[in-house]
């Protein structure tokens, strides 16, 4: 499938645009944004992971993007035809063929009907197998005159209007035909087309440049590499570690060019992604726009394309050649300390050849420094004796340190040994048919030894009359169609309890719940929408949920009269604790899934909640009172507002990282 058959997905949430599916917006950057992203951004603000712009709607009056429509709609129709269904009787038909007049998809039923009936008999009708993606330019009608046809265009104000509009409001404005405003913006549109392609090739000429020049430089490496290491053959005695900073000089000087070289070509690949994505969209325009959608579009493309253009393009890049200076030679015996040197690239390579002559200073300079080589020569021979008692003073006490460093490492051995041994005693101690974690390497005992137990629904003791465990396992917030014959169950929680009380395990248990909630409309009055928390055996079902009952401890999310929205709210002994603004927004149609985790560690007497899906502590609560046993208990609501559906996670099923383990020691802190 090339580029231009692949369906656009929405640039903040990724999903894919479908026919069917929530309309696409344009964002000022030319990039799609969806109907469901638009209606439940947070604090009015949108951020385009294509481009990273964001955009404040409130400033900002976004508008349908038509040609992405339109180009959704015939990507359905060449890739997916089969799926396509009659929409002129609604009979449940596949479609065969599209109505461009009517804008209806039609069965072979209707397509022979819409051919002999007199008042569509003319309409032209597309096969699925014949349409290409072409320019609608079906006439619309004026909004405010009903039967009179849009084919003004008012440069003013920027609007299409109709004939009677022109000797109305816009009668003092600069009103041309449709026709000539479509024209020339599609003229000026090829001209961008043209100007974008010339900046795009500048482009892919400089990148072609800047990794010719990296190429260059490596060359240039090795061969000064090869160059250096001749050179220094004859005089490796005296000059070895001159050799080497200047080995280091020339791999800081190469490596500081190629980290040069390489941020210009990242900056240059990314004005050429962004120059070729404005030129898909400008060829997407031009194969899909209407002309009421050029003109439209006119202000959008002209801003983001003058922008571009604006830029200064850049030039080819040369790189120049480096050279390895070996000049006055013949003077090197005397100027060993300072000869040699990286130079620059761009110097003469001329200039700095060695000319191999030799002066009488240069004798007596070579005279001079083979005087001072016998004087270093006899010092060395004089001090031989002291250095060489030296040395086997250092090497007895290299042996003593390295026999110290033996002990020490045999010693730290037997520790680690001894750890190891504690820590397989802790799992085993702990380690049933559950996952287990150690929360931190460095503590061996009980109190950071992690389960992820196994809990249940208590799928005997479901409140059938309110919620029901599908056929998936997930409790949902809907009563069951039939109701199984036995005793025992829940008559007034919304949801169910474990099959089993919490275990005293003396170490911290974990759990973790994934529910997905969507709102049908704005809940009010407190409504709630799920819950989760522990309490004793005879509290199960006393209330509709645990938040206002002694000896209980839980987290629900609600609707807010404090903070005027939906929050997440911890309870603990029929008292409020903590109250969390903002959990998602309380809007008709907004869709989340919540993710979080409860650890609750006996021996401490504290149980925590968290959010997974943001990494954070949300509540902990102190002195749980765990004498009898606690029962973790699970409830779903608001039945005629939306739909919630909650998920155990436990066991080896949940995913243990070291984010989350951090997370839970600080819980438990």
């Amino acid at each position: 499938m090339s580029r231009m058959d692949t369906f656009p997905k929405c640039s903040v949430c990724q999903q894919q645009f479908t026919l069917k599916g929530p309309v696409p917006y344009l964002l000022p950057c030319l990039h799609p944004v969806c109907e469901t992203c638009v209606t439940s951004a947070a604090g009015g603000v949108i951020s385009c992971s294509t481009c990273q712009r964001e955009v404040n709607l409130t400033d900002t009056n976004l508008q349908k993007d038509a040609v992405r429509q339109k180009e959704i709609f015939h990507l359905t129709v060449k890739h997916h035809a089969t799926e396509l269904l009659c929409t002129n009787d609604d009979d449940g038909n596949q479609a065969v063929c599209w109505c461009q007049e009517c804008e209806e998809f039609l069965c072979e039923y209707c397509q022979n009907m819409h051919s002999s009936i007199k008042l569509t008999r003319k309409h032209v009708l597309q096969n699925f197998s014949d349409m290409a993606p072409t320019a609608s330019n079906i006439p619309a009608f004026c909004s405010i005159h009903k039967h009179h046809l849009l084919y003004l265009f008012d440069k003013s104000c920027k609007k299409l209007i109709c004939g009677k509009c022109r000797f109305d409001v816009h009668a003092d404005r600069e009103v041309v035909e449709l026709d000539v405003a479509a024209d020339t913006v599609t003229k000026q549109l090829n001209h961008h087309t043209d100007e974008l392609s010339t900046l795009q090739a500048r482009q892919q000429s400089h990148m072609q440049s800047i990794r010719q020049g990296t190429e260059s430089t490596d060359r240039t490496n090795d061969s000064l590499i090869e160059t250096i290491c001749h050179t220094f053959q004859s005089l490796r005695s005296q000059l070895d570690q001159r050799e080497k900073e200047l080995l280091i000089d020339l791999e800081s000087q190469t490596k500081e060019t190629k980290a040069t070289l390489y941020a210009q070509l990242t900056t240059c690949e990314e004005k050429w992604k962004t120059c070729t994505g404005l030129l898909d969209y400008i060829a997407k325009v031009l194969l899909y726009a209407s002309k009421s959608d050029l003109v439209e579009l006119e202000s959008y493309v002209e801003d983001i394309t003058r922008n571009y253009l604006e830029t200064a393009a850049p030039q080819t890049h040369v790189v120049p050649t480096a050279v390895f200076n070996t000049n006055s030679l013949s003077t090197l015996k005397s100027n060993i300390s300072v000869f040699g040197a990286i130079l620059p690239r761009g110097v003469d390579e001329e200039s700095v050849k060695d000319k191999d002559t030799q002066t009488d200073a240069d004798v007596m300079a070579d005279l001079e420094m083979k005087h001072k080589m016998d004087l270093t020569e006899l010092k060395t021979k004089i001090g031989s004796d002291e250095k060489h008692m030296q040395g086997l003073k250092t090497l007895t006490d290299k042996l003593n340190a390295e026999i110290k460093s033996l002990k020490s490492c045999i010693d730290e051995k037997e520790t680690s040994e001894k750890r190891a041994s504690k820590t397989i005693d802790v799992l085993l101690g702990v380690a049933t048919d559950c996952g287990v974690h150690l929360l931190k390497s460095e503590v061996v005992d009980r109190s950071m030894v992690l389960k992820c137990i196994h809990l249940k629904y208590d799928k005997d003791r479901v409140n059938l009359d309110l919620v029901h465990i599908n056929t998936e396992g997930d409790l949902v917030n809907r009563k069951s169609d039939t109701r199984p014959a036995g005793e025992g169950r829940l008559k007034k929680y919304w949801g169910t309890c474990s099959t089993a009380p919490l275990p005293r395990a003396g170490c911290p248990q974990y759990w973790e719940m994934k529910s997905r909630v969507s709102l049908d409309k704005p809940l009010t009055e407190a409504d709630l929408i799920l819950e989760v928390g522990v309490c004793r055996e005879e509290q199960r079902d006393v209330s509709h949920h645990l938040g206002g009952q002694p000896s209980s401890c839980s987290m629900l999310v609600a609707d807010c009269r404090t903070h005027g929205g939906i929050c997440s709210r911890t309870c603990k002994e029929g008292k409020h604790v903590l109250c969390r603004p903002d959990t998602l927004p309380n809007t008709a149609g907004a869709s989340h899934t919540l993710h979080y985790g409860v650890v609750y560690d006996d021996t401490r007497k504290k149980i925590a909640f968290s959010d997974v899906k943001e990494n954070k502590v949300m509540s902990t609560l102190d002195n749980v009172d765990s004498r009898l046993p606690l029962w973790p208990m699970f409830g779903v609501y608001m039945p005629s507002s939306g739909n919630v559906s909650m998920t155990l996670v436990v066991g080896s099923d949940i995913n243990m990282t070291e984010e989350k383990k951090a997370m839970i020691v600080k819980a438990l802190s």
